[in-house]
């Protein structure tokens, strides 16, 4: 629900893009993403970075 308290947690003025994450929206998600494999590129990583 939209509280006070809650908007000012979801606020993303100080962020470069809306959709980027905060450092602490990315702590709970960094263990979930899979190391890269050797040779390639992470996907997950590179959707993320770049919005597409």
């Amino acid at each position: 629900m939209w509280t006070t308290e809650n908007r000012a947690r979801s606020h993303r003025s100080k962020l470069r893009y809306p959709n980027n994450q905060t450092d602490d929206e990315f702590a709970i998600i960094r263990p979930l993403i899979p190391p890269a494999k050797k040779g390639g590129n992470n996907g997950l990583m590179y959707i993320s970075s770049t919005g597409c």
